[in-house]
């Protein structure tokens, strides 16, 4: 186990919430006090609305064969108007009688009706009951949770049996992509002024004594260090938070839930991963285990855009990597307005023709992909003679990678395509550099 302190400058958080983006909190027929008490804290202290909405499971009305009878189409009106009562009653026991809070109550398939609710109010957070009383409503309660996590679109707190004030100490389980640390980044909204936010990272070591397993686990460990650095430079946490970071091994659920017990976690905190809709269908195995095996709060962050995630990822892993075809074209878009006019190396290796240097010394002009016929395209210009442009194509492209600097400057564009790659080397600024085109050059 490797703990590291450390406390970090005041910087902008990036909280979401505010008179903008309203707290939704869900209540059920028979629960929700604990899920109103948190939107009840958190609201005092982000000064956010909040709307507690209700949702009534819509019936079946086709009940008309004999002997069944009929449910009439009135009678989800009646059940509607019933649970809006009750839901006013218990936000005035929590907020007060004067309480302005919004009590919609809708009918539908409760998590898709609060991702909706949510979605169109533009919600900073989803407030839940985890269902912590008994095993049957930490199943019940635990399984709309991850429903709903898997259709919103902002983060989703199920709260513990009691949330009467922002945690003192959070647990973000790190494995260093873009989603997870998003996530722990949304959780300082939620931390009081003096908390502490431990950043646990779980892995395992390989199971083989073979030398060169033994070496690959051992610069891993090694290599934890930089990247936990980048992490909590990354978050820029406000002052008075302290950031523990924290490396262990075994399984991560287990692990995790089992340091944030012993440390009196007040919240865990996890990424959900996955912008595709297939994705979303399904919640990662940690998060749903740390989600229905937590007796603490849990924040779920959903995976953050393509803009974000490639951010996140050069600034903490030093890497951006896709194989998504429709990540492309917004990636090299954004490479290219970050570095246009940058000397570059243009390296490529091709089956045909092997591993040339073909360009030295010209400046970037752009990158683009064409998802029309699978194109990457390298615009390159000579510094030297503003007319001149070179242009090097690669059809059939199967991955972009972006590498960057310590303090997130890239340093390289990497395109692998058909039976070959290319890779972009970016030149610094302060060392010379010599124009010209190598005679082996086959860009067009």
């Amino acid at each position: 186990m490797h703990t590291t302190e450390m406390h970090v400058p005041k910087a902008a958080g990036l909280a979401a919430l505010g008179p903008g983006h309203p707290v939704l909190v869900t209540t059920s027929a028979r629960d929700g006090h604990s899920a109103l008490s948190a939107a009840q804290v958190i609201a005092s202290h982000t000064k956010a609305p909040v709307v507690a909405l209700s949702v009534v499971e819509e019936s079946i009305t086709a009940f008309n064969e004999p002997g069944y009878g009929f449910v009439s189409e009135a009678y989800d009106d009646v059940r509607a108007n019933a649970r809006l009562t009750a839901l006013k009653n218990r936000v005035a026991s929590v907020a007060g009688p004067d309480a302005s809070w919004e009590t919609p109550v809708r009918v539908g398939a409760t998590e898709r009706v609060i991702a909706d609710e949510a979605r169109d109010r533009q919600a900073g957070l989803i407030v839940m009951d985890s269902g912590r009383h008994n095993w049957i409503a930490r199943l019940l309660v635990g399984e709309t949770t991850l429903r709903t996590i898997r259709w919103a679109e902002c983060p989703v707190l199920a709260v513990g049996s009691t949330f009467d004030h922002l945690p003192h100490v959070a647990v973000a389980a790190i494995d260093f992509s873009p989603s997870s640390i998003a996530a722990a980044r949304e959780s300082l909204a939620l931390l009081s002024d003096h908390a502490t936010l431990y950043l646990v990272h779980v892995w395992r070591r390989s199971l083989s004594d073979h030398p060169s397993e033994r070496a690959r686990d051992d610069e891993y460990e090694r290599s934890l260090v930089p990247l936990f650095e980048r992490a909590v430079r990354t978050l820029a946490a406000p002052a008075g938070v302290t950031v523990v970071t924290m490396t262990m091994l075994g399984e991560p659920a287990g692990e995790l839930l089992a340091f944030a017990a012993a440390q009196g976690a007040d919240l865990i905190v996890a990424g959900r991963r996955g912008r595709r809709f297939f994705e979303r269908l399904f919640v990662g195995s940690v998060t749903t285990a740390l989600v229905r095996g937590a007796e603490c709060s849990v924040l779920v962050t959903p995976d953050p855009p393509l803009a974000e995630a490639d951010e996140l990822a050069r600034l903490v892993s030093g890497m951006f990597e896709s194989e998504k075809p429709e990540d492309w074209p917004a990636e090299l878009d954004d490479f290219s307005r970050r570095n246009h006019g940058r000397r570059v190396l243009l390296e490529a290796d091709d089956p045909s023709v092997g591993r040339r240097i073909h360009v030295r010394g010209y400046t970037l002009a752009g990158a683009a992909y064409d998802p029309n016929d699978g194109r990457a395209e390298l615009m390159l210009g000579d510094p030297a003679s503003p007319m001149v442009h070179l242009t090097h194509s690669m059809p059939g492209v199967k991955l972009v990678a972006v590498r960057s600097g310590p303090e997130g400057r890239d340093e390289a564009l990497l395109i692998a395509h058909g039976g070959g790659w290319a890779m972009l080397t970016l030149t610094p600024a302060e060392l010379p550099s010599i124009t010209g085109r190598s005679r082996s050059a086959p860009d067009r």
